[in-house]
């Protein structure tokens, strides 16, 4: 009888791994930390899945994809970047998932009260606006604020919104323009929100990749995202929660 409760239970946990399923996520580099919450409640109700997030400027995950990348789910910092892939039948129609806040800050070096302590700074960090979408508003809210030619010398291009973190971090620039997401927890942190008035909404997408092996659990992990307990997350990190 011993010998066969084992075996049984042995063909079980043979069944339930066959069901098990592993999603590559695509994600922009702002998500860094609120995805890691997410994939964490959604996993506890998904205990024998998994999941891998890569995360980028949203623009450099883009081209990757049109390059033939094969992922299940791409989770911008924009619209854009999943509607060219939807145009171009790679992806489904993208949905708007949340909304994020720019900030410009400094790590200890300086006070920010105002867009104008640019002026004081010798660097300033900012995303790769062709790549990265909060780089794109901060440039706008630059151009919008009449700054932009005063301080145009001073910027320190990153490639994505976390490299512009670090070279606040380490000291290579004196303030930066970055999600509120990011900086919200450090430590010695001065942090501006930017008047909302002086870029575009950032409004971010994300998309089911046609080139998923696993769209059930894509869609689920998806829906989640939406769902009241995703969007509580997403709040929780300065985003802000969509109202459906």
């Amino acid at each position: 009888m011993k010998v066969f409760i084992k075996v049984a239970i042995v063909a079980l946990l043979g069944v339930n791994s066959l069901f098990a399923a592993h999603l590559e996520v695509l994600a922009a580099a702002n998500l860094r930390y609120v995805l890691q919450d997410v994939k964490s409640a959604f996993l506890k109700d998904h205990p024998n899945d998994s999941m891998d997030i890569t995360l980028d400027a949203s623009g450099r995950l883009y081209a990757k994809v049109t390059q033939g990348l094969k992922a299940d789910l791409f989770i911008s910092a924009d619209e854009s970047f999943p509607e060219k892939l939807y145009k171009a039948n790679l992806a489904t129609k993208p949905v708007v998932y949340t909304q994020g806040i720019l900030v410009l800050w400094s790590d200890g070096d300086m006070k920010v009260t105002s867009l104008e302590d640019m002026l004081k700074a010798k660097n300033i960090a900012l995303p790769n606006p062709q790549t990265a979408p909060y780089g794109r508003a901060a440039l706008e809210a630059l151009q919008n604020s009449g700054l932009y030619n005063e301080v145009k010398s001073k910027i320190a291009t990153a490639l994505s919104i976390s490299q512009a973190n670090q070279f606040v971090i380490s000291r290579n620039a004196q303030i930066g323009f970055n999600a509120l997401s990011m900086v919200r927890s450090q430590k010695n942190a001065s942090i501006l929100v930017v008047d909302s008035k002086l870029y575009s909404p950032i409004k971010q997408a994300m998309s089911i990749l046609n080139s998923s092996e696993h769209k059930t659990l894509a869609k689920e992990f998806y829906d989640f995202i939406l769902s009241p307990k995703g969007q509580k997350i997403f709040s929780e990190y300065g985003y802000k929660e969509l109202k459906h």
